[in-house]
């Protein structure tokens, strides 16, 4: 996607989901993200839904979560699970420095490299 701050790019994935009974957005560790939730009707089942989608700070990715449960009565328990995982995403790069200098550099960032130096 086209280069978009953060916060704008969860506004706007929320705002294009359909179905969607309530959306909020939040403030993770990794950054501004946005959380949709639905409820609806899939071959005679109430089907809970949450989605949440957690730009990454270059502002050209967005990384989404999605749970699902037939187990509507329970969506608190599901709220609060989903919520727990969303806050442990991160975009730090977890392994050692030496082990970094190790793994191959993304194809794109070997592009950009080459054109910005």
């Amino acid at each position: 996607m086209p280069w978009t701050p953060p916060k704008l790019a969860a506004a706007k994935a929320a705002l294009a989901s359909s179905g969607a009974r309530d959306a909020e957005l939040v403030d993770l560790p990794c950054g501004p993200a946005a959380v949709v939730e639905s409820l609806n009707e899939q071959e005679g089942q109430k089907v809970f839904q949450m989605t949440g989608y957690l730009p990454h700070p270059d502002g050209l990715r967005v990384a989404v979560l999605a749970l699902s449960t037939t187990a509507g009565s329970d969506h608190e328990h599901y709220r609060d699970m989903f919520h727990g995982i969303a806050r442990m995403v991160s975009f730090d790069n977890p392994l050692p420095p030496q082990l970094r200098e190790q793994m191959p550099e993304a194809r794109e960032v070997a592009a950009a490299r080459d054109v910005f130096g």
